[in-house]
């Protein structure tokens, strides 16, 4: 894909709300990069993530005219290696939310269904990908916020494993839990730019031909039809049932008392202007204040736990699979005004588990409910990233 071809359909596909500001400076460094030998490729940023001379928003009102003054270390690495960056992409607001309504430009539309969500936080990096703008796109993935774009758009969306990529010049969300992903058209795609992003080098490995995946049944959040055609698969892959009691019981909550916490405490300068955040965002965000530091304590102690629980059950076994979401991408006017009510348990019910226990995780394009993706939640081993997405392709190859 060519850098002008990218602004091209970002301009014709501006109804989407999916880039939201260009780089007009874009073709210029396209042909600078060709001078230095590379290829260039374009690829889009979401909204939170600092890009030099270029307007960056976290898609809030405070932040409307915010131009950084230098790049975010995975901007740099992707700078250096030929990927160019054409525009930024919508979020919701400071990446809280699972929807991206709650932005200063205004809903991003699904691809598929221009009436319906394209999830969150991340929503315009994966409706900029289900639109063909570009091929990949960088997100950020705190509770979800890659992997739940994906699954309702119909697009790839890996998160890492947590610490794999540098957090310089990105707004922060939940400091424990944040991380840096990415969204593409194709597996190869993952595979480089996560590269870069991270640093790592290596080949691919061959695609294996048997796997042993598990199924955390007590774990799934899944209305009927997603149920149905997440089973489907299950049952053709000959995956087993796992346990995790601990997780099961409490997991969760421990997630949920962090997250919450940790995002109270990144917004408590801003407290007096709290009053011009989004509604839905404020709430969250004054939620983390209703723990106390012995709740703080006590799900840091949970984690610690569960992620001991999560190696004994993955010594045997390559991945976990869960569904991205419970549900199909829902309609804009079901959820506006709505965004932190019951349609985020929905969206975001299978996505704390990889956080939670610091492993990577992938949403593929496997499942159809109702003419809509939903995607099919992939967990690997803490560190093993290029492995995941080798079982990624392999299970892309067999389903």
């Amino acid at each position: 894909m060519e850098v002008g071809d990218a602004l091209e359909r970002a301009r014709r596909l501006a109804d989407l709300n999916a880039v939201v500001t260009l780089n007009d400076k874009a073709e210029v460094e396209a042909r600078a990069a060709e001078r230095r030998g590379l290829r260039p490729v374009p690829i889009a940023v979401k909204d939170i993530i600092y890009t030099k001379g270029l307007r960056t928003t976290m898609g809030s009102r405070l932040f409307k005219d915010y131009v950084p003054t230098y790049d975010a270390s995975v901007v740099a690495r992707l700078k250096r290696a030929g990927l160019i960056i054409i525009g930024k992409t919508n979020t919701h607001e400071f990446a809280s939310g699972a929807t991206t309504t709650s932005s200063v430009f205004g809903p991003t539309r699904n691809p598929l269904d221009k009436e319906r969500i394209a999830g969150g936080s991340s929503g315009g990096s994966a409706a900029a990908v289900a639109a063909g703008i570009v091929d990949v796109a960088i997100g950020t993935d705190t509770a979800g916020s890659v992997r739940i774009p994906a699954s309702l758009c119909g697009v790839i969306g890996f998160r890492p494993s947590s610490g794999s990529t540098p957090k310089r010049g990105v707004f922060p969300l939940s400091p424990t839990f944040d991380e840096v992903g990415i969204l593409a058209s194709s597996i190869d795609a993952v595979e480089e730019v996560f590269k870069v992003i991270a640093g790592r080098k290596g080949r691919r490995a061959e695609a294996r031909r048997q796997l042993r995946l598990g199924v955390p049944e007590g774990l799934i959040m899944a209305e009927r039809d997603v149920e149905r055609a997440f089973y489907d698969i299950v049952t053709r892959l000959n995956a087993s049932s796992v346990k995790m009691p601990l997780t099961e019981g409490r997991g969760r909550e421990a997630f949920t008392v962090i997250r919450l916490s940790e995002a109270s405490a990144v917004h408590l300068p801003f407290k007096d202007v709290w009053g011009e955040y989004f509604p839905d965002v404020r709430r969250l965000i004054e939620r983390g204040l209703t723990y106390r530091a012995v709740d703080y304590v006590g799900a840091l102690e949970v984690m610690r736990r569960a992620r001991e629980e999560f190696m004994k059950v993955m010594r045997d076994l390559e991945a976990l699979l869960l569904p991205s979401t419970a549900v199909p991408a829902p309609r804009i006017d079901e959820v506006l005004g709505r965004e932190d009510g019951p349609i985020r348990d929905l969206l975001t019910g299978n996505s704390w588990l990889a956080p939670l226990v610091g492993a990577p995780a992938i949403s593929l394009p496997l499942m159809r409910v109702g003419g809509l993706p939903v995607g099919l939640q992939v967990i690997g081993k803490p560190g093993q990233d290029l492995e995941l997405i080798d079982v990624a392709r392999a299970l892309l190859n067999a389903v």
